[in-house]
């Protein structure tokens, strides 16, 4: 059984689909309301940047490039506690981590 979701979304007036994880598609829905736009206005986006890759693929990389832009800027705006308690609040906030078994995965103190 596959974890991604398929949707379809619209770029440039055509509809294409894209399979993504749903923590993927709910990131893409949090950058959407940060940035005012839809989600189909971000893959056309996207769309427009990518070179040599799939949109998929292109959109994954927007996200977390996205995310770690926000990131950088809020450590030059608030001090922020030892990188290690960000890990922390990851694994404890994102419902992958949370439902897997502990084998094979980070065991740092949660």
């Amino acid at each position: 059984m596959s974890t991604l979701l398929s949707k379809n979304v619209l770029v440039d007036g055509h509809r294409t689909s894209m399979r993504l994880e749903p923590a993927m598609w709910n990131a893409l829905s949090q950058i959407a309301a940060r940035e005012k736009l839809t989600i189909h206005q971000i893959c056309g986006i996207v769309n427009q940047h990518r070179v040599n890759t799939s949109l998929t693929s292109a959109t994954r990389v927007f996200i977390l490039g996205y995310f770690r832009i926000l990131a950088v800027s809020l450590e030059r705006d608030a001090s922020l506690e030892p990188e290690r308690s960000i890990m922390n609040k990851v694994f404890r906030q994102t419902e992958e981590f949370r439902n897997t078994p502990y084998n094979n995965r980070y065991t740092g103190a949660l």
